[in-house]
């Protein structure tokens, strides 16, 4: 090597060095500031044609980053944020409806109605014990009300909540495409990016928490974003555009706005069903989902107990005519959302069981067969608009005409079935379960609760206007003329004789519906299955309600542990593999130093070699 090429050769390596000290004190400044991701740069050597040292450059400074760690760390950030907005609200939800212990919650709320009127039917002439019944009532039916407003009030917050997101993600696409754009300007005019992309690592960091997003890099160092689901949220310099609604006012089973993703190109999407997870996920889901089941297991429970004190089944009786042989219905009484039940046997000799349920909107047939909770029954709907019993039966024959029964007006408007010896059929049962309009002379059966939501309304369960069970929890109140008179919780017929004075028949009919009548409960409320719904009590919903609502809020926070130990630790691993080491980089400068004086010293001696050659001249 002559000593041009060695001088070159020191002079190329006391600049580099010089970048490296220059890079490597950065690196000590930043050792503490929050995402600055550690620093290193690279040479690249140029020869000559006798292979001497021409020229070097070292411009190119590259971050120390894990780029599969950072890509898991982003993504358990997403399900993490997402299980801690699902276990905060599913917590509070579990407050709203308390333990079975708690001496506020509707199981022992329900707990003091029953042994109120357990206490009545002892002593039905007892005022004090009247009173207690209404009390009790009363109590139940403001905590329903209560509860129901409550978690609307959660969903308003929800969706408040989803409101900020959306802006606060919108803003963050905005200062992505900004910092991109100044990395692809940088990049382009070989100028170092690498602080650039620390920023915006951090935005996209951020981003992550509220959506599942997939990363991918782009031109000019630039990156592309896109949904879980493949939507685009960011390319090339433009950003989606996110906007979102407010909904000022949720109706009970009513999802609100979504929020939508409007691409450069104008195509709109609806970005929550474009991911999967993360934090505004979560947020629709609790709004749409979690809450609106909740709400729907208060609006079960108040209907369900309501049916239960003011319905009472109608007996047919049995009728033969010729060689046929079936039972005659009274069907006056019915209203919309009341129902018949069928038992028969068909012509193949399978027992089958029939729903027939009044409708007062003819618009609403045919009805599928979850118009009940019943697994095991066919449901016909029928028309009761005209309010004749006489078309009600015309209806029914209609809508049973598949059966192979006899199905007639027996000449009184009232219903008449008879199996067809000739098919063959036959009838095992006929029974009608209808809703008592009036506090006596309709049997034992008593409306202690009504629908207050539009002046005082008869809760029947009609499917009308979206189903009057939607929303009932919020409006259920204890009837007005019970208010007025505490007496008729024991007096139930008025003619053509009172009952006897202090009959326990009331009281106890009403106790028994509480602890004894079982019926199938609404599965969508998220107990049960349709092909399992659950079957109990009224009080054995409740409990059940409570304990869902708890074991729910149990897992969430589970969840929610577990997830964010999982960030935790793929947090402190992402932020090892990019940190700064102070110790390893103070020991590295001190190399740098030593080279940084091999170097010059290289350069003194090479002068001192030319000097005296110059003097030798």
């Amino acid at each position: 090597m002559g000593l041009t090429s060695a001088l070159n050769t020191a002079v190329f390596g006391i600049t580099y060095n010089q970048r490296q000290l220059d890079v490597t004190a950065n690196n000590i400044a930043n050792a503490d500031t929050v995402g600055y991701s550690k620093k290193s740069i690279s040479a690249t050597a140029y020869f000559d044609g006798q292979g001497n040292v021409a020229g070097l450059t070292a411009t190119e400074i590259r971050r120390v980053v894990d780029e599969q760690l950072q890509a898991d760390y982003f993504s358990s950030l997403t399900d993490t944020n997402y299980a801690k907005q699902i276990a905060n609200f599913t917590e509070r939800l579990d407050g709203i409806f308390g333990t079975i212990g708690d001496s506020s919650s509707l199981s022992s709320l329900i707990g003091n109605l029953s042994s109120a009127l357990s206490t009545l039917m002892n002593d039905p002439g007892n005022y004090t014990a009247q009173k207690e019944v209404i009390a009790a009532s009363e109590a139940f039916a403001r905590e329903l009300n209560s509860a129901h407003e409550r978690i609307t009030d959660l969903r308003q917050e929800a969706d408040d909540s989803l409101s900020l997101q959306a802006q606060t993600v919108n803003n963050l696409l905005t200062s992505i495409d900004d910092i991109d754009s100044a990395i692809r300007d940088a990049t382009q005019a070989n100028i170092s990016t690498a602080d650039m992309e620390d920023e915006r690592d951090r935005l996209v960091e951020q981003l992550s928490g509220y959506l599942d997003i997939e990363v991918s890099d782009g031109t000019n160092n630039t990156i592309f974003i896109q949904t879980a689901n493949g939507q685009q949220l960011y390319s090339d310099g433009q950003a989606a555009n996110i906007s979102f609604t407010p909904t000022h006012l949720l109706q009970p089973g009513v999802s609100g706005q979504t929020v939508l993703a409007t691409t450069p190109g104008g195509t709109t999407y609806d970005l929550i069903a474009a991911s999967s997870s993360g934090a505004m996920v979560a947020t629709a889901e609790l709004r749409d989902e979690i809450l609106v089941e909740a709400q729907k297991q208060l609006d079960t429970i108040a209907a369900e107990i309501s049916l239960a004190f003011s319905n009472v089944t109608v007996e047919s009786t049995a009728v033969t005519a010729g060689a046929d042989s079936g039972f005659d219905l009274d069907v006056s009484g019915l209203q919309a959302g009341n129902t018949i039940t069928l038992e028969y046997t068909d012509t193949l000799g399978v027992a089958q069981t029939v729903t027939l349920m009044a409708v007062s909107d003819p618009s609403l047939l045919p009805l599928d067969n979850t118009a009940t909770s019943d697994p095991n029954d066919t449901v016909y709907g029928f028309d009761i608009s005209s309010g004749l019993p006489a078309t009600y039966i015309t209806n029914i024959n209609a809508a049973l005409g598949s059966t192979g029964l006899l199905v007639s007006n027996n000449g009184s408007d009232e219903l008449r079935v008879l199996g067809d010896s000739g098919a063959p059929t036959s009838v095992e049962s006929l029974t009608a379960s209808v809703t008592v309009t009036a506090d006596s002379d309709q049997g034992l059966g008593l409306s202690i609760f009504v629908d207050q939501r539009a002046g005082t309304e008869i809760f029947t369960d009609a499917l009308e206007d979206g189903g009057q069970r939607v929303g009932y929890a919020g409006g259920i109140s204890v009837n007005p003329s019970l208010l007025a008179d505490s007496a008729l919780l024991v007096n139930y017929q008025t003619t053509p004789t009172a009952n006897t004075p202090n009959d326990p028949a009331r009281p106890q009919f009403l106790l028994n519906a509480l602890n004894s009548g079982t019926v199938h409960f609404d599965p969508s409320a998220g107990i049960g299955s349709t092909s399992s719904p659950f079957e109990g009590t009224v009080i054995d919903y409740v409990n059940n309600t409570i304990a869902f609502q708890g074991n729910q809020a149990e897992d969430a926070k589970t969840y929610a542990t577990a997830k964010e130990t999982l960030t935790t630790n793929l947090a402190i691993r992402y932020e090892e593999s990019y940190s700064v080491n102070l110790d390893t980089e103070l020991a590295f400068m001190v190399q740098l130093e030593n080279a940084y004086a091999a170097n010059a010293r290289v350069m003194q001696t090479i002068k001192e070699l030319f000097d005296e050659l110059l003097r030798i001249v």
